[in-house]
């Protein structure tokens, strides 16, 4: 990677123009970016609905939820389903896999929805629906006014919605809790039985006319005009003019009915801070700033209070931009908190205020560029992703700290600054890269995390990448030019040994010598060419000698004879002869104690280690921490038969409360109907929405608030939901499903008594709700059909008695109104057993003669046909035909001739889980400690008898947090393997990286450790930030056994080599963990309180983990690596010997061959010399015996 920054230094002034541009558009994509308050996500939910229009639940579980549920099971798509059948209506909800295309489930769930219509009930038409975070309103305000309501609705319509609409970024504005008007038509029974009229024909005729059609077009003169047939209804006189068949001919609709606009019945009641309101809320389009939306909004509300008049005011019971803009302010003063700390470390540890700037100007360089990968990948600025920069504040500069160390040193020795800086890069960019690429690579197992977790964290995951890439990028390359132009080569301040000490005065000794025995201008030459020759340093000042303190200058001059480089580039052997300094004095002694006693150390590392396993039970866990949200939400079920009225004065007695707490700022409550999308439409409930005061966290409010609730009496049942969590679920569920109803209910009722005694459960709610009474209508199919009637039919006639029978919708003055068509009216048991229906009409008799035709016409009241007809043809025919016609007129019969009329005690709400009766009981968790009463919860229910035919699952909160902490375990795991391929593939080693990885489980100590000392619970951004540490561990561990391996290759004996690089690397490894501490001590202690779910239990886990693994690197690192290298050597050495054994013996098996071999050659030419030898000494001695 090196080439980059020679590349760099030969096109500096290209740099500097990058490294504008990049401010230029980082600052720009900061403003671009939109503000959230969460990664947009799709819910992996979507909702069935359909309404059956006075069904029982019984009935629309048979014949609505059932057949919709097993069309829906068997499609890949469904996970989960859970369905309540409810009085009228069916809700079906189907979980799908997190990150599938909500388009795609729309369009397969509908497919299956239309296979399964034909079965359904006529005019059931079920709907699908999905949800995002995108359709959370972006505003939500409550309206009150001295205006009567009427007006102040229509104003609301007329003025305010129109003019909100307009706002940019604005998809739709809803009006909720204004009464609304309805077009009813009352038959009057006398005139329709006068005029002959029939009540089927009259609800045909409505549902025909006033809806033109197209019929084509017709060629003309002037062009094509297409042909429309009919008219549009759009007055009450037009309905009262439509005509229906009476007997006498035509009847208008104004003769046998009224006809007239009225109030529709009242559905819910809404108050804020105990005053009448009317509710609005604001939706964003997809694409749209949420903050800017909710600002331009704001803005016209004054005005538009104004405009309505009668002291009008718009109170925000909901809006996300306060929150959003106090997260992201808090969040930005404690990432500048962080920089400022962490800039004041480098300070600190480099003394230098020109090398500190040079490294700190990474920090903003780094995010800049992030923000530009953020703006140009279409994400928003929200608490994920902000938090990510925030959190890589103190990371960023990691790099940059190595490489500018590393330049200092090199400029210490002195040289051409050019080479020293490609040298000093070159040096490190390995260890840099490596070390960056594995603190990033920690982040790819997220890509395959699945469920909330990965969809939350994914972005997350994808803005601390790009900040450390681009952290690296700017070291090798902006970094390098910035000190050549900036960092100046001074003379240093160094302290020496006495080796080093005695060696200089030894050198000035010579030099001395020298300098008497020549003449003073070679003495001065001499001098100005040792000086040159060994350059200026750069890191720090003056030289300690027996004479004091001398310019570094001197002292290297002094030194040259000793050995010191003359060259422009210093060898890395050259570090290991320079100058111990104050800081590594410190650590020497430590490092020395560690290599000499590895065994102690690896005891006391075992230690720890089992001391670690011994703190993790005593941690807490939850999913998400409290993110400082100052609203709550309390939903207020009411008991079964309670009416809008009752429940009106029963939910003031939570008004009472709230009222009486000076923690709370504000409310609205909404009856009957669902508030800004938050209610359960299940039965009849009560919402409030309350807002706490500034400063004020709900979660702290909300225990003693539930206390309060629980000790009301007769006001239903009050639970409070604190929405100050993030996304996820908040209470543990215990799902109970049986067949067997009655044992069911019973062991539902035993597992809520049991789980109340639960320590740390808040509340506990089960959905087995009281018994309502309920008005049964069986009907008597056999007797249904004698009288050509269906059951559809008798609903029909039936619900026109009741409510009146929805004809459809008409617009009148703009205004679209519902149109229903009541008949004979029922408002007892006995009175709805009397509605009389109309029957099968009875068969007359064929008519014979004129008398015949006279009584038949005396007979069916056509008198005066029959008179005068008498005995007359054309009498007879009149009278007969008379007769006739009213013969064909349908009689009517009591509902009780075809049906039985009982009333009956049932459940309101029949629920399903995966296709079989289900209940729950919920436990909402005090505290932040999920994992304990999710302990207890499983417990206690062991304590539960609980039927063989009863199936008990636990999920909610629970279920949620087991998967998002086993795949994040599972990403853990995979982070390690990534890792380790990478380091693998650095030092091309398989055993050098176990010694890295040994690091990584003492990483933990310190996090659980800082976790327990700070009472902060284990959640899912705490397991990110042992994620992150798996990556952040072994970087600075990486540095230093880089730098050792460089000695090694060179020769250096394996103790000096680890104490000499583990001494050089002891500064920058102090000084990146350092920074990063320092940056993460702002939000670990939450000084502002924003965004603390994100950042402060990441900054703990980070802050504890680098403490023990900067330590753990620095000592038990040197001594893995002496025993590893250790070993090595020694097995080295065993081969080298019993090679050289081997060798020698060889050799002097060699050796002896050769002399056996002489030996034998010898004695072989002795054959002959010694014969001859003795023959001459036999001559000689015969010579001389002859003598």
């Amino acid at each position: 990677m090196s080439f980059l920054t020679r590349l760099s230094l030969k096109n500096r002034a290209l740099i500097a123009l990058i490294s504008v541009v990049a401010v230029i558009f980082g600052v720009i994509g900061a403003g671009a970016l939109k503000q959230e308050l969460f990664p947009s996500l799709d819910n992996p939910q979507a909702t069935v609905t359909a309404t059956y229009e006075g069904a029982t639940p019984q009935a629309v579980e048979s014949e609505v939820t059932d057949p919709l549920e097993a069309a829906l099971s068997p499609l890949p798509e469904v996970e989960d389903m859970t369905s309540v059948s409810s009085a009228g209506s069916a809700t079906i909800t189907v979980s799908t896999k997190y990150g599938e295309n909500s388009d795609d489930i729309v369009r397969s769930l509908q497919r299956a929805v239309s296979q399964v219509q034909p079965q359904l009930p006529d005019g059931v038409e079920p709907n699908v629906l999905t949800l995002s975070t995108d359709d959370i309103p972006v505003l939500a305000l409550s309206v009150t006014s001295d205006a009567d309501e009427d007006k102040l609705a229509a104003e609301l319509n007329d003025i305010v919605e129109p003019e909100l609409s307009k706002v940019d970024g604005v998809s739709q504005v809803q009006i909720a809790g204004a009464k609304t008007k309805q077009v009813e038509i009352r038959i009057r029974e006398d005139d329709l039985e006068d005029e002959g009229a029939s009540i089927d024909e009259i609800a045909g005729v409505l549902q025909a006319n006033g809806v033109p059609t197209s019929a084509g077009d017709l060629e003309g003169g002037d062009g094509t005009a297409p042909v429309e047939v009919g008219s549009r209804i759009r007055s009450v006189d037009a309905i009262k003019d439509l005509v229906v068949s009476g007997t006498d001919g035509p009847v208008k609709l104004s003769d046998v009915a009224d006809v007239a606009i009225a109030d529709a019945p009242v559905e819910s009641i809404s108050r804020t801070n105990g005053k009448p309101s009317l509710s609005l809320s604001v939706m964003k389009e997809s694409d749209a700033n949420t903050v800017d939306v909710s600002h331009a909004v704001s803005a016209k509300l004054p005005e538009l209070a104004k405009t309505l008049g009668d002291n009008t005011e718009f109170v925000s019971a909901f809006d996300q931009a306060p929150f959003i803009e106090q997260s992201i302010d808090d969040l930005l003063k404690e990432g500048m908190l962080g920089l400022v700390f962490a800039v004041l470390v480098i300070l600190v540890f480099l003394l230098s205020v020109r090398a500190t700037i040079i490294t700190a100007i990474s920090i903003p360089l780094s995010l800049l560029i992030a923000l530009i990968g953020l703006w140009m990948g279409g994400e928003t600025l929200n608490m994920l992703t902000l938090g990510a920069l925030t959190i890589s504040v103190g990371r960023v500069v990691d790099d940059s700290i190595v490489v500018i160390e590393a330049i200092r040193r090199r400029h210490a020795a002195g040289g051409d600054k050019f080479a020293n800086i490609l040298a000093a890069v070159a040096e490190v960019a390995g260890a840099i890269t490596a070390s960056t690429l594995t603190t990033v690579a920690v982040f790819l197992p997220l890509a395959f995390v699945t469920g909330q977790t990965g969809e939350m964290f994914r972005p997350f995951a994808l803005t601390a990448t790009i900040a450390l890439l681009s952290s690296l990028f700017v070291a090798l390359t902006i970094v390098p030019v910035l000190a050549y132009w900036f960092l100046r080569q001074r003379e240093a301040k160094v302290r020496l040994t006495r080796e080093e000490k005695a060696e200089i005065r030894q050198s000035r000794r010579q030099m001395l010598t020298q300098w008497r025995s020549e003449k003073r201008a070679a003495r001065k030459a001499a001098k100005k060419q040792s000086i040159t020759a060994a350059g200026r340093h750069d890191a720090g000042g003056d030289v300690e000698t027996d004479e004091g303190v001398v310019p570094a200058g001197r002292a290297a001059g002094l030194g040259a004879a000793a050995g010191a480089s003359e060259a422009a580039e210093v060898d890395e052997l050259a570090a290991l002869r320079s100058p111990v300094t104050r800081l590594q004095r410190t650590y020497l002694p430590v490092i020395s104690f560690s290599t000499k006693h590895p065994v102690l150390m690896i005891v006391a590392a075992l230690i720890i280690l089992a001391g670690t396993g011994a703190m993790v039970p005593q941690l807490k866990t939850e999913l998400f921490g409290d993110t400082g949200q100052e609203q709550l939400q309390v939903t207020q079920t009411f008991d079964p038969g309670t009416d809008l009225d009752e429940a009106s004065e029963q939910s003031q007695q939570v008004e009472d409360i709230l009222v009486a707490d000076d923690s709370i700022e504000s409310y609205q409550v909404s009856i009957g109907g669902s508030t800004f999308g938050f209610a359960d439409d299940s039965g009849l409930s009560g919402t409030f929405i309350v807002n706490a005061k500034p400063g004020t966290s709900a979660q702290s409010i909300s225990a003693e608030l539930q206390r309060k609730f629980d000790a009301l009496e007769g006001v239903g049942q009050v639970e409070l939901q604190d929405q100050s969590s993030a996304p996820g679920a908040q209470t543990i569920d215990v799902t109970l499903t049986s067949s067997d109803i009655a044992v069911l209910e019973d062991t539902t009722e035993k597992v809520a008594q049991r789980l109340e005694d639960v320590p740390g459960a808040q509340s506990v709610t089960s959905d087995v709700e009281a018994v309502q009474p309920v008005i049964e209508v069986k009907v008597d199919q056999e007797k249904a059909a004698e009288e050509n009637l269906t059951e559809a039919a008798i609903g029909q006639y039936v619900q026109r008695a009741m409510r009146g029978q929805s004809i459809g919708e008409v617009i009148i003055d703009d205004v679209t109104h519902s149109v229903l068509l009541f008949d004979r009216e029922a408002n007892t048991v006995e009175e709805l057993r009397d509605l009389q229906i109309p029957g099968k009409p009875e068969t007359p008799e064929a008519p014979t003669g004129a008398g015949s035709g006279a009584g038949a016409g005396a007979g069916t009241g056509a008198g005066a046909g029959a008179g005068a007809g008498t005995g007359a043809g054309a009498g007879t025919g009149a009278g007969a035909g008379a007769g006739a016609a009213r013969a064909a007129e349908p009689r009517l019969i009591d509902l009780d001739d075809v049906a039985d009329v009982e009333e009956v005690t049932t459940a309101p709400n029949i629920r399903h889980t995966n296709s079989q009766r289900s209940t729950t009981v919920s436990v909402t968790p005090e505290g932040d400690d999920l994992g304990a009463v999710s302990a207890a919860v499983q417990s206690a229910l062991g304590e539960v008898d609980v039927p063989d035919e009863v199936s008990v699952d636990t999920g909610g909160a629970t279920e949620e947090q087991q998967d998002a902490f086993s795949q994040l375990g599972l990403a853990m795991l995979a982070a390690i393997l990534i890792v380790f391929v990478i380091m693998v593939a650095t030092f091309k080693s398989l055993l050098q990286p176990l010694i890295l990885l040994v690091s990584i489980p003492f990483a933990a100590t310190g996090s659980i450790a800082l976790l327990l000392l700070t009472d902060t619970a284990m959640g899912l951004t705490a397991m990110i930030g042992l994620l992150m540490l798996i990556g952040i561990v072994v970087t600075n561990a990486i540095v230093l056994i880089d730098l050792i391996n460089h000695f090694r290759a060179r020769g250096v004996e394996l103790r000096p080599a680890i104490v000499g690089g583990a001494r050089l690397r002891y500064r920058p490894i102090l000084m990146t963990a350092a920074a990063t501490i320092f940056a993460l001590v702002p939000m670990a202690l939450g000084l502002t309180g924003g965004g603390v779910f994100i950042s402060k239990p990441l900054a703990i886990v980070v802050i504890g983990g680098l403490v023990s693994s900067t330590i753990l690197t620095l000592i038990l690192v040197p001594v893995l690596y002496l025993l590893l290298e250790g070993a090595k050597e020694r097995r080295a050495e065993k081969r080298r010997v019993k090679n050289m054994a081997r060798g020698e013996v060889l050799d002097a098996a060699e050796a002896r061959a050769e002399r056996e071999t002489a030996t034998a050659t010898t004695g072989a030419a002795a054959g002959g010399g010694p014969a001859a030898h003795t023959d001459d000494g036999g001559d000689a001695r015969g010579d001389e015996a002859k003598h």
